[in-house]
């Protein structure tokens, strides 16, 4: 069972960080100049990140949308904001969100003003709530919200820490434009399309 355990762990993870390798082979090809190790680090530190938001919040997939009669239920779709009051799930749903709104501006140069950040933080949020549409999840305007006040917190703690220490790291490369919004769209995708739990869970039986 330990080892079941361990092979479905590393299969979760590569599931975000396998389209996410093939991406980066495929750019670092087309480049010049010589690559960082520091700056692929921050990259993995990233997508580990990606990982840990999207295991928790768990996302639908290929797999559940042919495994319910119902694709989408409106009862489990709340629009109004803050119906149930503020409770910890909102401050957890802060919390969640905060280290993505830290991350972008450290490795991003283009990530490094509050509108971009808090976009991609809103973009990140809105899909992982549209594709809880399809495995029963709630999707929560709440959770949409929240998480992009975390975003704009993250960014913020960004922002003072280099007031701080006026240095923002040079050696953190930039690559394409769009290299985050790909990892956070490759990263979603990636579990959309590869991520089997049920032949886990028929094994363990």
């Amino acid at each position: 069972m330990m080892i079941l355990d361990i092979l479905f762990l590393i299969y979760r993870v590569a599931c975000i960080f396998l389209p996410c390798l093939i991406y980066q082979f495929f750019t670092l090809r087309r480049k010049n100049e010589n690559i960082f190790l520091s700056s692929m680090i921050w990259r993995w530190v990233f997508l580990f990140y990606l990982y840990l938001v999207i295991d928790v919040t768990g996302i639908g997939t290929l797999e559940d949308i042919f495994s319910y009669p119902e694709l989408i239920r409106s009862e489990e779709i709340n629009l109004i904001p803050f119906q149930s009051g503020v409770g910890m799930l909102n401050i957890l749903n802060i919390i969640m969100f905060t280290p993505l709104g830290f991350l972008l501006p450290l490795i991003w140069k283009q990530c490094r003003n509050l509108g971009t950040t808090v976009l991609l933080g809103f973009e990140f949020s809105l899909m992982i709530e549209l594709l809880q549409l399809f495995n029963r999840r709630a999707t929560d305007i709440d959770d949409l919200l929240m998480n992009t006040l975390g975003a704009l917190i993250g960014f913020l703690i960004w922002n003072f820490s280099q007031r701080i220490i006026h240095k923002v790291p040079k050696d953190i490369q930039t690559f394409p434009k769009r290299e985050p919004q790909i990892y956070l769209l490759l990263s979603l995708a990636g579990v959309f399309f590869l991520f089997h739990w049920r032949f886990f869970l028929k094994l363990a039986l």
